[in-house]
């Protein structure tokens, strides 16, 4: 993955404290007290503890240059609630490809229907889970509502595709709700969701987000403690896809969460305040929420620079994340790093020169007699080693 795009990059920060993870968190804490009258200011009220995760990416800092403005992040995921006080006003209409019923098989709820739950559910401003809630309200809650998201005034495009059970049974489903959001000006799509199994259908989507300049950020999953490490789920583990995974709030890996070679940076990912359905907040930990704070980040930084492409938003990201451990990739974001970065565009290639790696991805996965193998294997064809078992279904991130 990108690991080491530093070429074409300088960055306008103090090498020594960005690299000194106990310093970062330190200026994070001023961070905070600063934010907190920021905060009061904005709700008229006594000054507010900020989120622990803002702080730890450097959000505040970054938002006096952009705060997610002109960016749209699609949220592809379990619907998201458009009344909830944090998100007044940020949900667009999306789209729904889950029944109302459960039991059937997914399918595209009809447009036009009378105004109320089916209505709602039909354009995705509805949220019977609370997942897609929680992560839309980590990237762009307001700073009115006193529990801002890390891009409060990018707007979120919400496309349902899990289910009442926070679980999808299709990853072709998936796959085009990822290119109806691209369709629909997504800039930044949320992927807190995967599986083990590679999709042919859901890694055409992801190439055709990148042909159309479009960043796709997925996490990279959640295991349970006591069992062998797990590999990173696709579409996380795919090529160009920017990989996420959890940290806690002292910078390190948080026990359950995935990592592996594919992982490109980390952010918080454990006990955050998030928003749930009808209102009020609860406590949200995994990979799920770590990606969400990423995919703030990047409308952050496509916000303060709209002539970069998601490649060089990406790069920006990766090359600028510090404090990297065991596990957390490049290390974790740091916004305000990000946007002050130089990052210049790749030089483009020669005809005939090599095919982007996630085109090629998608066609190996899609090829000929491959297509069995990939679509079936355990964990990309690396869960053998292991002996892990297979599942029933492509499993989802929840919180």
């Amino acid at each position: 993955m990108c690991h080491s795009h530093a070429v074409g990059l300088s960055l306008c920060n103090d090498p020594v404290l960005m690299g000194d993870r106990s310093a970062r968190y330190v200026l994070a804490c001023v961070c905070s007290t600063l934010l907190g009258l920021l905060l009061s200011a904005h709700t008229g009220g006594a000054s507010a503890p900020v989120a622990w995760q803002l702080s730890a990416v450097r959000a505040p800092e970054a938002w006096p240059v952009a705060t997610g403005a002109g960016v749209t992040v699609a949220v592809v995921d379990s619907g998201v609630d458009a009344d909830h006080p944090a998100l007044q006003g940020s949900v667009l209409p999306g789209r729904s490809y889950v029944d109302v019923d459960p039991g059937a098989e997914p399918r595209l709820l009809a447009f036009g229907s009378d105004p109320g739950p089916v209505y709602e559910r039909a354009f995705g401003q509805a949220d019977p889970v609370g997942h897609g809630t929680a992560v839309a309200g980590l990237i762009a809650g307001s700073v009115e509502s006193g529990h801002p998201g890390v891009a409060p005034d990018a707007e979120i495009l919400p496309v349902r595709v899990l289910d009442d059970e926070n679980r999808y049974h299709d990853s072709a489903m998936v796959g085009a709700a990822v290119e109806w959001a691209v369709d629909n000006g997504a800039d930044v799509v949320n992927l807190s969701l995967g599986g083990h199994y590679d999709s042919p259908p859901f890694a055409e989507a992801i190439a055709y987000a990148e042909q159309h300049d479009v960043l796709i950020v997925a996490c990279t999953g959640n295991q349970h403690e006591e069992l062998p490490d797990e590999d990173v789920w696709f579409p996380a583990r795919v090529s160009d896809v920017l990989a996420v995974t959890g940290a806690d709030e002292h910078g390190e890996r948080w026990k359950t969460a995935v990592t592996g070679a594919e992982t490109d940076v980390a952010a918080p990912g454990a006990n955050l305040n998030a928003p749930r359905p009808g209102g009020g907040y609860k406590s949200v930990t995994g990979t799920s929420f770590a990606s969400a704070v990423v995919s703030g980040a990047a409308a952050v930084v496509r916000s303060a620079h709209p002539e970069w492409s998601a490649d060089q938003v990406r790069r920006a990201l990766t090359a600028t994340a510090s404090g990297g451990g065991p596990g957390l990739g490049a290390g974790v974001v740091d916004v305000a790093a990000a946007v002050a970065a130089e990052v210049e565009p790749e030089a483009p290639e020669s005809v005939g020169a090599g095919v982007s790696p996630v085109w090629s991805a998608a066609a190996t996965a899609a090829g000929g007699g491959l297509i069995g193998v990939s679509a079936l294997l355990l964990r990309g064809g690396r869960g053998s080693r292991r002996g892990g078992r297979l599942p029933s279904r492509p499993r989802t991130m929840a919180g």
